[in-house]
């Protein structure tokens, strides 16, 4: 029989499915193989010499020779003026009811490397390191601008996961509201701390380690396991062992640790399901907010291997054919 299970972090529920499951052959026999893809790309705008094809970069790690650049993106969905305004923007009605504001913000492209063919997932550990960093950097760069509610950092690997480029890549927007998304968890966790006096996050990680069966790896300050109510098939989260809840408080010792597991996880999962695509973000608090008690910054790992349709569209309860303990016992590291 199914299963629902509660997501304690955020009150979410999800249906397991067991009797559903599938292998993760099964799953890597859909997966179109992606196309081999060259070191070099004279049309890629992210290739070392096209340089020109982009907008003056905002982070480089090298000059002639990069390992790591940061551009603009080109087709950004936001935008802020050269001038960063002293005066917060102003929010607005129409009719008289519908709240409104100008598209403040930033959009930013992380090439992870000058490679067309690169793969995080089997760069080296250094290459990934600069990658965290730049993220490190662009995250508390974009945080000083009081009229960024929030930064996002997210990755999108292949089509079905929102990549329009195959060149290696990963993205930043700056936005100047904060989603009810966001707002409703955080709203949750302090709830959470309120009521145990605890964060509800460092609570989870203690019971995982002791329970277990969900545990992907563990390294000296991270661990990755599979959330008890996964939504999706061979979801991972990635939390400093550390209480932290703002992303941009790494240190360079977590962020050469963060490297390899993120590395290691990604080509595991890469290996077992036969490279499908996926979506990685890190959850953490605005960084106006500070490093707060009752939140846990973090890193989702989705693959894409199954679409929500219309019960999980409707309920916001997910329906997943794969037990988190299936599925951390065949990523584990």
């Amino acid at each position: 029989m199914s299963e629902y299970r509660q997501n304690v972090t955020n009150g979410e529920w999800v249906i397991i499915a067991a009797e559903r499951a599938k292998r993760p052959a099964d799953y890597a026999a859909t997966i179109k193989m992606k196309a081999v893809l060259p070191e070099h790309s004279a049309n890629c705008p992210f290739c070392a010499g096209n340089e020109d094809k982009c907008k003056e970069p905002t982070y480089e790690v090298g000059a002639d020779n990069w390992l790591v650049r940061v551009v603009p993106n080109i087709y950004a969905a936001v935008s802020r003026p050269e001038q960063i305004p002293t005066e917060p923007t102003i929010r607005k009605r129409s009719a008289g009811i519908n709240l409104f504001t100008q598209g403040y913000g930033v959009a930013e492209v992380i090439i992870e490397s000058p490679k067309h063919n690169a793969n995080l997932a089997f760069m080296e550990k250094t290459d990934v390191y600069e990658v965290i960093k730049a993220y490190r950097e662009r995250f508390n760069a974009l945080s000083s601008d009081h009229n960024i509610a929030v930064v996002n950092i997210f990755k999108n690997y292949g089509k079905t996961a929102g990549a329009s480029l195959e060149h290696p890549h990963s993205q930043i927007i700056a936005t100047h509201v904060l989603p009810t998304h966001i707002t409703d968890r955080l709203a949750y966790a302090r709830r959470a701390f309120n009521t145990y006096g605890t964060c509800i996050f460092c609570d989870l990680i203690q019971k995982e380690m002791e329970f277990g069966e969900r545990i992907i790896a563990i390294s000296k300050h991270f661990i990755a396991f599979c959330p008890f109510a996964s939504k999706y098939p061979y979801e991972m989260r990635i939390f400093p062992l550390k209480h932290s809840a703002l992303f941009g408080t790494i240190s360079d010792d977590e962020m050469l640790d963060l490297s390899y597991i993120l590395k290691a996880v990604l080509a595991k999962m890469s290996t077992l399901l036969g490279d499908p695509d996926y979506n990685y973000y890190v959850r953490t608090v605005p960084n106006s907010d500070g490093d707060v008690r009752f939140y846990h910054w973090h890193i989702a790992i989705t693959p894409r291997l199954t679409r929500p349709a219309g019960f999980e569209l409707g309920t916001r309860i997910y329906i997943n054919a794969i037990p988190p303990e299936q599925a951390a016992e065949e990523l584990r590291i």
